[in-house]
Order: C-alpha cells, then sequence, then structure tokens
C-alpha cells in the first residue's frame, strides 16, 4: 500500500497559525503605510491606492469568507457579548484621533481665534458618530454571523438525528 502524503496535525496547526501570524502583520503594515502616506506625507491617493485596495480587500474578503463558511467572527466566550462595544469604541477614538490630528494642523489659526472649544465640540461629535456607526455596523455582521452559525449547527443536527 502506498503511503500517501500523511502530515501531522500538529505540524498543519503550526503551518496555519504562521500563516495567520503573517497575515495579521501584513494587514497592519499596509494599514500604518496607508495612513503614513494619507496623512503624514500628504500623498494623493493613487499613491496609495494599492495598499488600500489590497487592505479593504483582504479585509472584506476574510469577513465574506468566515460567515459563508459560519466560522465565529467574534471570540468565544465571555468576551463575545462585549466585542461589538469593544470593537465600536476602538473604531471611534481611533477616527477621533486622526479627525482631531488633521484638523488642528489643518485649521489651527480658527481654533486659536474661536476657542478651543469648537475643536472639542468637533471631536465629541465625531467621536460618538464614529462609535456609533462601527457598533452598527458590527452588530449588523454579528447578526448574519449568528444566523449562518445557528443554519450550520441545524443542519448539523438534523444530520445527526437521521443517522
Amino acid at each position: 500500500m502506498k503511503r500517501k502524503n500523511m502530515q501531522d496535525e500538529r505540524i498543519l496547526e503550526q503551518r496555519r497559525k504562521v500563516s495567520s501570524e503573517v497575515d495579521g502583520i501584513l494587514m497592519i503594515v499596509l494599514l500604518v503605510s496607508i495612513l503614513v502616506q494619507q496623512f503624514y506625507l500628504n500623498a494623493s491617493f493613487k499613491q496609495y491606492a494599492v495598499e488600500f485596495i489590497c487592505f479593504f480587500g483582504m479585509s472584506i474578503y476574510k469577513l465574506v469568507r468566515y460567515m459563508t463558511l459560519g466560522l465565529d467572527i467574534n471570540s468565544v466566550g465571555k468576551r463575545a457579548k462585549f466585542m461589538p462595544l469593544i470593537i465600536s469604541l476602538v473604531g471611534g477614538i481611533t477616527v477621533t484621533v486622526i479627525n482631531g490630528i488633521l484638523n488642528y494642523t489643518r485649521y489651527a489659526e480658527h481654533y486659536i481665534e474661536d476657542g478651543i472649544g469648537y475643536f472639542i465640540a468637533v471631536l465629541a461629535v465625531t467621536f460618538i458618530s464614529a462609535t456609533v456607526f462601527c457598533f452598527i455596523v458590527t452588530s449588523f455582521f454579528y447578526h448574519l454571523n449568528k444566523i449562518k452559525q445557528d443554519k450550520i449547527q441545524k443542519r448539523l443536527d438534523e444530520d445527526e438525528e437521521n443517522q
């Protein structure tokens, strides 16, 4: 009997883990590259369009694949209930910090003349808007993912009952 290409499950798991880590690092590098080119170097969109397309294309692809396969897009356990809120707060803070830095560097003379109150009001509105938007989007994807997982679980239960 021929021996097929058998691999130890531990080796496969480690390879997948390394690939996942590389994927995460690549996503972070792409995002940092986009932010540096856009905000620090004041580059036009044409200069970082490839990074932008790769970052968001990979993000959308991963999200769609996870959801179509019924894999959990959130962590499992106690933290799963709070993940949409945590993701929303992190997204809101990130958007607010970036927007605050950009607005202050562009319109510093207006804020000095009119007072810092307008700047703080803009930051508050930005934070609330970004956090609510992120929460709605995250909750929507969480709900879709839950529906898909329930369908898969129902199908597995039916298959188990039929056997």
